[in-house]
């Protein structure tokens, strides 16, 4: 025990853990069966990564932030992978001199040096995160699986089955297709793909995820094995499979290394056949919390007062996939307590928390936005979560259940924040009860992270200077593109925020009868109001994102308008010096 005292000790002095964290664990530790690395990982609220890099520090070992595009795989491809899973191992790289091997344990080693047998040199021991090696063995296995698969497809002849006809079929269930379709879900979850996209063409089939907002293409597979993955995503979407003409949309729950995920299917006829779109939830989505979201302390301290009113309404803004319903249940888990009753309706339901009474719109059964929001004012709650504003009649409930007594949260499609007051109007809503009922809107956005590894320190052009708002010529950082970014130059994404509040003052200029847009900017503009380029600028000037992302979130037209008025600048600037 007392080796393990020093660990917690330490752990102590080092700041990661209160003197009253430190003891409570050790005193749970004394009657505990499990070993050291899974107790901290289990009943300690470190963080994973700061947690092994102090572990590697104090057993004065290298810490690897395991990545699945750093890892050589010609040196993983010499161990069984049964070894490396039983083991809890992984071989990262190896030289002429020695091979690189990642471990979970480190009192645990003598398993990663009997690998000498396989590599034939030294042996060189690295602690990585038990998370980032179930990810890595993860997409390795279902490499192999992919590569098995494809290569076996011409000795089964796939014939469409009922999903009853599957379930005692042994030669169906060891297909081909099926342990494709399967290794794609899993390789796409192990690459932090939001999205599957599954293209048949004239002689092949392209698998493209979507990783950072991005789509790049991850492999082909030989059109005569298309029809069966198909089929079996299909079957286990709860889809009819003898149905090539008409979309469809279903859904497939899986759980990967101990994570449970949901997979969105959706099929649509194209020229060569049905295309595929998956997209992926993590239920830990539905765990963040305030501080995961990427905010700023101002914006945090904003947010939180919004949520602490008793009553009216909150609007989310932003296109698909910025993460407004990330951003709305890190609201419901914050309000979330025995004092309250929070309901939602979600279409579909993302995330499952316990607490909440959460129902699924199903248009088929005319269970609707507005039809379950009628119902759910009749069930005495403090807190509506309405998963999307999509017609007039949804819009009225939500801001006649905000006026009396209740918070309502809610999304809805505009550009940015002020827009939600206008196009709550142009869907009908009276504006004196737009300003009643608003506490206040946020549009947000997601941009690419500058990999930490690579990014490379620049100078802002004059251009830029243009873009950021600033005078003076500053370091800002670009993009380079290494292994640990798989040559993007971006590694991950964070939010930018427009976080805007209704005082006295702006709720007078929107209930008058003829309220608009630039009235309404124009007010905010004069109180400083901080806007959604503006926060994306501190991010450059941060050096946390690029000049890149801002173009993107700008537009092509305007950034050709800056440099068009740029160039017309320094011509006029030549003219004076001539």
């Amino acid at each position: 025990m007392g080796d393990n005292y020093d660990i917690f000790n330490s752990l102590y002095k080092e700041g990661v853990l209160t003197r009253v964290e430190a003891d409570d664990l050790i005193y749970k530790f004394s009657t505990s069966k499990e070993d050291l690395m899974t107790f901290l990982k289990n009943n300690s609220n470190i963080d994973e990564n700061t947690l092994f890099r102090f572990l590697a520090s104090h057993f004065g070992l290298e810490y690897h932030e395991l990545n699945v595009v750093t890892i050589n795989e010609e040196a993983f491809a010499k161990v069984p992978i049964e070894y490396l899973k039983y083991h809890r191992l992984i071989p990262i790289n190896e030289d002429e001199d020695e091979a690189l091997i990642g471990v979970t344990n480190p009192l645990e080693y003598q398993a990663a040096s009997n690998l000498v047998y396989y590599f034939e040199k030294e042996i060189n021991i690295c602690l990585v995160s038990p998370t980032a090696l179930d990810t890595a063995l993860t997409f390795f296995e279902n490499k192999l699986r992919r590569k098995g698969a494809i290569a076996n497809v011409d000795e089964y002849d796939f014939q469409p089955q009922t999903e009853e006809e599957e379930e005692f079929d042994p030669k169906l269930i060891d297909a081909p297709a099926i342990k494709l379709a399967d290794s794609i879900l899993r390789e796409a979850v192990a690459s932090k793909a939001s999205d599957i996209h599954i293209e048949p063409d004239e002689f092949t089939v392209r698998i493209r995820f979507r990783i950072d907002g991005r789509l790049s293409v991850n492999s082909e597979i030989p059109p005569n094995l298309y029809n069966a993955v198909l089929a079996r995503y299909k079957i286990m979407a709860n889809l009819n499979i003898a149905e090539r003409r008409l979309p469809q949309d279903g859904k497939i729950t899986i759980n990967i290394s101990g994570d449970k995920y949901d997979f969105r299917i959706s099929t649509l006829p194209v020229l060569y056949g049905e295309k595929i779109v998956i997209r992926i939830y993590d239920s830990r989505s539905g765990q963040q919390n305030f501080d995961a979201l990427g905010l700023f302390d101002y914006q945090k301290e904003q947010m939180q007062k919004m949520i602490r009113r008793p009553h009216g309404i909150i609007l989310i803004t932003g296109p698909t996939g910025s993460g407004k319903s990330t951003t709305l249940y890190t609201f419901l888990r914050e309000l979330n307590d025995e004092s309250r009753n929070i309901s939602t309706i979600e279409d579909p339901v993302e995330n499952q928390i316990s607490g909440l009474n959460q129902t699924q719109v199903n248009p088929k059964a005319d269970l609707t936005f507005s039809v379950v929001l009628r119902a759910l004012l009749r069930q005495d709650p403090n807190v509506i979560m309405v998963g999307e504003i999509r017609d007039e009649e949804t819009a009225t409930l939500a801001v006649r259940a905000a006026i009396t007594g209740h918070l309502v949260l809610s999304t809805l499609h505009t550009n940015d924040a002020i827009g939600t007051v206008t196009r709550l109007v142009d869907m009908g809503i009276p504006s004196y009860l737009v300003a009643d009922s608003m506490i206040g809107a946020v549009a947000q956005r997601l941009v690419r992270r500058l990999c930490t590894k690579c990014k490379r320190q620049t100078t802002t052009t004059s251009l830029d200077m243009r873009k950021l708002g600033i005078t003076e010529p500053t370091t800002i950082y670009e993009p380079v593109g290494c292994p640990n970014c798989n040559g993007t130059g971006y590694r991950g994404r964070v939010g930018i925020f427009e976080i805007v509040t209704l005082d006295d003052e702006a709720k007078q200029i929107i209930a008058q009868p003829d309220v608009s847009g630039p009235k309404i900017y124009a007010y905010y503009e004069s109180k400083g109001q901080e806007f959604l380029l503006e926060n994306c600028q501190k991010r450059i000037l941060e050096g946390v994102t690029s000049i890149e992302e801002y173009d993107d979130l700008v537009g092509m037209d305007q950034i050709e308008d800056m440099i068009s008025q740029e160039k017309e600048r320094k011509a006029q600037q030549k003219e004076i010096e001539l």
